[in-house]
């Protein structure tokens, strides 16, 4: 058995990836790649530019994760110059500023959510999956892409590792 665990830590990438990719592009809005993502059944997707090269990752957690932070400016705002004691008028408010960041967030572009500076992470092909685990767990992320000259040619998960390591095909 732990003969087998470290055969599988050291076989490469390729041999687990899905190389059918679901792309998102970093001039699409927010709401037509959540709708994709909610289309395919996945949780994010590698964002590319118009050259078709990697930008970056959307997941739907930063897409929640940003209207939160949208609302959440919005809300202590109101709350820091807002009346005492009309608690209609302030559930009002928040309603209208939770709709507001849900619509702001789901118009804009997505380039424009991505975060300058951030690191790409990102496998070749040939990388083995013990440095596909170190990754995801170093960084706290659940999918990389496996890229090649800047080209997204494969994609691959935490459960897909989790699928190879307990001897299970992947149930897409």
């Amino acid at each position: 058995m732990p003969g087998d665990f470290d055969r599988i830590r050291y076989m490469s990438v390729q041999n687990v990836m899905n190389v059918n990719v679901i792309s998102l592009r970093a001039s699409d809005n927010v709401l037509e790649c959540w709708l994709k993502l909610m289309e395919h059944e996945i949780s994010g997707a590698p964002v590319l530019n118009d050259d078709g090269a990697f930008v970056g990752i959307l997941s739907t957690t930063d897409i929640l994760k940003w209207i939160f932070e949208r609302y959440s400016k919005a809300d202590a705002l109101r709350k820091a110059t807002s009346a005492e004691g009309d608690t209609s008028a302030t559930d009002m408010e928040s309603l209208r500023e939770i709709t507001s960041s849900i619509r702001a967030v789901a118009e804009s572009q997505v380039s424009s959510l991505l975060e300058t500076g951030r690191p790409l992470y990102s496998l070749g092909a040939n990388d083995s999956l013990d440095r596909a685990l170190k990754l995801m767990a170093e960084f706290g992320v659940n999918r990389l892409p496996v890229v090649k000259e800047e080209k997204v040619i494969g994609i691959i998960t935490r459960q897909d590792i989790i699928y190879m390591l307990a001897g299970r095909s992947k149930m897409r």
